[in-house]
């Protein structure tokens, strides 16, 4: 193993807008790699995750994270194996996904820098899938259409950001709901992809056409449920389209986390057909986290939901992946493979 350890480090806080970071704030740096002490165990990184709340991260989010000092490492999704252990629960081979350093390799203890525990991944699964629908998003997916969706049979769903990692999944399982899905998407390339690979029944390309017209014309007595993960003008377009009774499920919003646009217009539609609009944030599900991973990595398992994965390859590339992801560039879930799985 060699003693070189590199890593992804803060190099400024300030720049950028909202959350987003810029290319310059991505400083690479390398040092040692970490000795374990009692209780601690040696992860060798494979994946990194991309997603927006490592951008957030640098700068903090109020009540949830605390800002990233300059000069520490970046932190977020990792997904790798235990190469050398000190704690009587992990043994090397164990593979691991938590919220850690974007380095070669961690030291860490039982739980992640969230303070959350580590969590295993299922035999038979491979890594990527410990970032993915095993993952936060596979987990926000889950817990967003099931406990504030409530999708029944026949309901219309219509998902916002449906080729990314979280809508990809969500349009699944409420297709197996019984449930009519259409979703939107940027290009004719993943709207195919909706459609004719993931079972959605149509798809809003939302850079070619008119998302309140389309929504109108494949939803004619409404949305049911409008699981959301963009945000502004395309959550704007649902509210004016939602049925009387109708839920909205707020899981995020990247068309806003850079540039914040207009207020929302319909949002009266609330009070007149009665819908309701809540949000969640992932980690109050904690103690729910088993019950999600055991029912998508049946369904995983099963072929019942298909996994998209979009990886980036070397350590080099994480920075251009982790800002691709607010451009629109990827199709489903955003990973960087730094390492090949010493576990095979």
């Amino acid at each position: 193993m060699t003693n070189v350890n590199r890593q992804w480090v803060v190099a400024d806080a300030a720049g950028g807008n909202g959350l987003g970071l810029t290319r310059d704030q991505f400083e690479y740096c390398e040092t040692t790699v970490p000795e374990i002490g009692d209780g601690e165990m040696l992860v060798r990184s494979v994946y990194f995750s991309c997603d927006p709340m490592n951008h957030a991260w640098v700068k903090g989010m109020e009540e949830r994270f605390k800002a990233i000092p300059v000069g520490a490492p970046m932190c977020g999704g990792v997904a790798g194996r235990v190469v050398q252990s000190r704690h009587p629960d992990f043994k090397p081979g164990d593979a691991v996904t938590g919220f850690m350093e974007f380095a070669d390799y961690v030291a860490t203890g039982p739980m992640d820098r969230t303070g959350t525990a580590l969590q295993r991944i299922p035999e038979g699964f491979p890594l990527a899938s410990g970032l993915a629908t095993l993952g936060m998003n596979g987990l926000c997916a889950y817990f967003g259409m099931s406990d504030i969706g409530h999708v029944l049979p026949g309901d219309t769903v219509v998902v916002s950001g449906a080729a990314g990692a979280i809508g990809s999944v969500a349009g699944q399982l409420a297709k197996l709901s019984g449930a009519q899905v259409i979703g939107i998407a940027g290009g004719a390339k993943k709207c195919t992809m909706l459609t004719d690979d993931l079972g959605f029944d149509a798809a809003i390309d939302y850079k070619s056409e008119d998302v309140m017209t389309r929504m109108a014309a494949l939803c004619p007595e409404g949305i049911d449920v409008f699981f959301d993960n963009v945000g502004g003008a395309i959550l704007d377009a649902a509210l004016a389209n939602m049925a009387h009774g109708g839920r909205i499920v707020i899981c995020g919003g990247i068309a806003t986390y850079n540039a914040p646009g207009p207020g929302l217009q319909n949002h009266m539609a609330l009070a007149m057909r009665g819908v309701t609009m809540a949000g969640f944030f992932f980690f109050d599900y904690i103690a729910r986290f088993d019950e999600g991973v055991k029912r998508l990595g049946a369904l995983l398992k099963a072929g019942k939901i298909k996994e998209v994965l979009d990886v980036a390859e070397g350590f080099d590339a994480y920075p251009d992946a982790a800002l691709g992801q607010f451009l629109g560039r990827n199709i489903g879930k955003q990973l960087v493979k730094v390492a090949d799985d010493p576990g095979q």
